[in-house]
């Protein structure tokens, strides 16, 4: 992919994508050789009336909720806050192993985007022509390519429909954008520094919890009328580390001031009775959950990232939740741009 980046812009994400597509290339391409599993390939999100796919979980951000609110008052969760509660877990399955964790990591952003209210217009923008799917992301990469969308992308990835090419947020930042749906791209890379994860975990808290709302409370009244878990209308995120990437739907700050990030991954598949609790909690957000399930609901989703580590490299696709993109502002994002933090 093309670089255009101004004074305060990072490098493109697409020079590390490029490294990391040709090692997925090189090692799920052969993938043709082995047994082809059942493909059930299907999107779903929860203002539909017809029941969800088995990967697909409704009522986990609920579940989540839940569970931190059972951690806080254990004394363990300090404070957590979670993205919109209408995200819908995706995972993957048996067919798409190895290289699927982009295409539902997308549809995981697809449910949320589509049942907001902020934005009405995103739906038929996501919608039509080609509703999502795993395999119609790939036709809409083709159709975004076909229209001179990320030139150099096209080039390492086509032809793309039917094959088990891993893709990377750069991409999905084409798929998007050819749609007109706005989102930006944040370059995370310590190669040459010890900050590490420091600045990725500054930037996800400031993402789901502006600085004007972080000032701690002064005094009991305030901390009262504090919640400990917030539930925010603020879309998920999309994280990449290299070779696979997770949705990000929230952060947990714990008794010791360590921040867990809280995530969705899309190569774990959550246990029956642990997708069960979320399904009742959708149907009944008073539904009670057994302690336990709770403490294994959240072990699901936390994610430790440690401070200090050097070399790291992240990427992360965002949704500023702004007017779908004009005719020249998708001109514009033909040529894949980042930030860097």
């Amino acid at each position: 992919m093309d670089s255009k980046h101004g004074a305060d812009s990072g490098p493109s994400s697409s020079r590390s994508a490029t490294s990391t597509r040709k090692h997925h290339r090189n090692k799920h391409e052969s993938g043709h050789h082995e047994e082809n599993a059942t493909e059930t390939d299907s999107f779903w999100y929860q203002s539909l009336q017809t029941p969800p796919p088995s990967n697909f979980t409704p009522g986990m951000i609920l579940l989540l909720k839940k569970a931190l609110l059972n951690s806080h008052s254990r004394g363990k969760t300090r404070r957590a806050v979670l993205c919109f509660d209408r995200t819908v877990y995706v995972s993957g399955q048996s067919w798409d192993a190895g290289w699927g964790c982009g295409y539902r990591n997308f549809l995981m952003s697809c449910s949320a985007l589509m049942d907001q209210h902020f934005q009405p217009m995103y739906f038929p923008l996501l919608d039509s022509p080609i509703s999502p799917s795993v395999r119609q992301l790939q036709w809409w990469l083709e159709v975004a390519w076909s229209s001179g969308f990320d030139v150099q992308g096209a080039a390492q990835l086509s032809p793309l429909v039917d094959s088990k090419k891993w893709i990377g947020v750069s991409d999905l930042y084409t798929a998007f954008s050819s749609r007109g749906i706005p989102c930006e791209l944040v370059d995370f890379n310590y190669k040459q520094s010890f900050r590490g994860n420091n600045a990725l975990m500054e930037w996800i808290v400031d993402y789901f919890l502006p600085p004007t709302e972080i000032r701690r409370p002064t005094n009991l009244t305030e901390a009262l009328m504090n919640p400990s878990v917030t539930c925010t209308e603020k879309m998920p995120i999309i994280l990449q580390d290299g070779w696979h990437s997770r949705t990000v739907v929230g952060y947990e700050e714990i008794s010791d001031s360590t921040v867990n990030l809280l995530v969705f991954d899309p190569s774990r598949r959550p246990r029956s009775k642990i997708r069960k609790a979320a399904l009742d909690i959708t149907d009944a957000a008073s539904a009670r959950v057994e302690d336990e399930l709770l403490h294994d609901a959240l072990k699901l989703f936390r994610y430790k990232l440690f401070k200090n580590i050097f070399g790291k490299q992240w990427q992360i696709l965002y949704f500023p939740m702004t007017e779908p993109l004009t005719e020249y502002q998708m001109e514009k994002r033909k040529f894949v741009t980042s930030t860097w933090a």
